[in-house]
């Protein structure tokens, strides 16, 4: 194989094809050897400037879109303002859809970008719709861009790997999950039910249901912890004690089963409820945070203290 260099990529394509259905090689095997070919061609050397295109190009049309919303937008006409938001998701999607899986991954992640730039338009163009056609109440125009960013970026995910359209699909569901919440209930029930779909979506990370797992831990665990802190608009109380407990929670479990990102995100989580709950309930009390600082300060001595031991007890190689 090493001496035939001179084979064209249609040929490599069709070789790679027979060898997958004789199950000599897998479908994504194949799809990175073919990748991997492709960059060494010299019409590789493009795909810099077609990924820059392709990433100026949606962002001048999404800051086109942007301005004339914030300038002329109450001047357009409803019509007009559904033509436009459809007008970015079709566009997007269409540049996007010519772009296969088995592409180099300048272009991969160039696709990822625009499809998720659509999802964000198809969500703005259902919204358009509940609020400006059907005038719909505030929970039900969530509800509907939810809905169509969670189908059409669900479409495109299809349970593969590609990392956008996972974010994607899941900030639509829990949009959807929250506008659906916001129907029957006040932020308390929207930020409970945030954290429940986070936490399914932890869950199916945890077993590796949702490609990439790493991504499913990291944005469920997210969403856990953001849903604790929207219901501070009811349980202005409660609500810093909720987060502080999932970030502890998360942080212990990451540790005790090597779940690494699920640490990262309850240390970051709990960087940021640790100072709420001590402002909030010991506003005036200069000894407590200043005890947080001296044991954080001792605890950091003491794992310096372990590592080196731990290093020492290493035999070197």
């Amino acid at each position: 194989m090493t001496s035939q260099r001179n084979h064209r990529p249609d040929d490599l394509a069709g070789a790679l094809q027979r060898a997958v259905e004789a199950r000599i090689l897998s479908v994504d095997q194949a799809q990175t050897v073919l990748a991997a070919e492709r960059v060494r061609e010299p019409g590789g050397r493009r795909l810099p400037v077609t990924e820059a295109l392709g990433y100026l190009g949606g962002l001048l049309a999404l800051s086109g879109a942007v301005t004339l919303g914030i300038q002329y937008w109450r001047e357009v006409p409803t019509a007009g303002r559904l033509g436009l938001f459809a007008l970015v998701a079709a566009a997007t999607w269409l540049v996007g859809a010519r772009i296969a899986d088995g592409a180099e991954p300048a272009l991969i992640r160039l696709r990822g970008a625009l499809w998720f730039a659509s999802s964000a338009a198809a969500a703005a163009l259902a919204g358009q719709v509940a609020g400006d056609v059907a005038h719909a109440r505030e929970s039900v125009v969530w509800l509907a861009a939810g809905v169509a960013a969670a189908v059409q970026a669900g479409l495109l995910w299809r349970m593969r790997d590609r990392p956008a359209q996972h974010l994607a699909c899941l900030a639509g569901v829990l949009v959807a999950a929250g506008g659906a919440a916001g129907i029957a209930g006040g932020p308390a029930a929207v930020g409970l039910v945030v954290a429940a779909v986070g936490a399914a979506w932890v869950a199916a990370g945890w077993l590796a249901v949702l490609p990439p797992p790493v991504l499913a831990l990291v944005g469920g665990g997210v969403a856990v912890l953001a849903g604790a802190g929207i219901t501070a608009a009811d349980w202005s109380d409660a609500a810093p004690l909720l987060g502080l407990a999932v970030a502890a929670v998360f942080v212990a479990v990451g540790v005790a089963t090597v779940r690494t990102p699920l640490t990262v995100v309850g240390l970051v989580g709990g960087f940021g409820y640790l100072p709420w709950t001590i402002g909030h309930f010991f506003a005036d009390s200069l000894g407590v945070p200043l005890a947080m600082l001296v044991c954080g300060v001792a605890l950091l001595a003491v794992t310096l203290v372990m590592l080196r031991r731990t290093s020492r007890a290493v035999p070197a190689r």
